[in-house]
């Protein structure tokens, strides 16, 4: 059977009957509308549909329709893939209640999803605070392996003060630094030479060429125009 994309947008404004329309199809027929949804719908509706939707989908079956909501919201974020302003999020409604609703609702596994799949996004440190707190990570420890797993500007930056809460444990850091180096790309590496610096970290070898003066690394931390000026890759 073929699918009737007319019904299931016209669906999308009473999201229950959605989800027993979806109840009823084949595997097939669930993939392809999953595919539709994701790529087509969901982009473009208003938020109040969107959200309305993101949350009963996601409440009915996360397995199942996380991934498709997931594909949706950075679509809609960023459909030409630049960075998401903090007036943009805003415009998006990412901070309403329904998506509040859902990141208390998150597992591990979803909120490795979600984290993934909206960091690298964002423009504004201040911004993947917001979404870290928000999907449960109240302290900044915590948040060392998702930051780790993307390569942006504002999360590095992050990462160099979560890095403050384990600054006791300098294996951790060193391997840090190490995992950083090995991506073999500029802006990594110049993280890794910071970090090296910032915490003493005499045993990691490399060729580096970054020079800070103690009060300069001070400021690098406190200020993300002081950390862009430095990391000028």
């Amino acid at each position: 059977m073929l699918l009737d994309v007319r019904k299931l947008a016209s669906l999308l404004e009473t999201p229950q009957q959605l989800l027993a329309y979806l109840a009823e199809m084949s595997n097939a027929q669930f993939r392809n509308a999953s595919r539709v949804l994701g790529e087509r719908l969901l982009p473009s509706v208003g938020n109040d549909v969107f959200w309305q939707n993101f949350s009963t989908l996601f409440l009915s079956d996360r397995k199942a329709y996380l991934g498709t909501l997931l594909k949706a919201l950075v679509l809609r974020l960023s459909p030409r893939g630049a960075e998401v302003t903090t007036s943009g999020l805003e415009e998006s409604g990412i901070w309403e209640p329904e998506f509040v609703s859902v990141c208390a609702e998150l597992t591990d596994t979803d909120r490795k999803k979600v984290l993934l799949a909206l960091l690298p996004l964002l423009a504004s440190p201040a911004d993947a605070e917001r979404l870290l707190l928000q999907c449960g990570l109240k302290e900044g420890s915590a948040w060392i392996p998702f930051l780790l797993q993307v390569q942006s500007r504002p999360c590095y930056f992050l990462l160099l003060k979560a890095l403050r809460y384990v600054e006791h444990d300098k294996p951790l850091l060193i391997r840090t630094c190490h995992f950083l180096m090995k991506r073999g790309d500029g802006l990594s590496f110049s993280m890794a030479s910071l970090l090296r610096l910032s915490f003493g970290l005499e045993e990691v070898r490399g060729t580096f060429s970054l020079s800070l003066e103690p009060y300069q690394l001070a400021r690098i931390e406190q200020s993300y125009d002081a950390f862009l000026q430095t990391m000028k890759v």
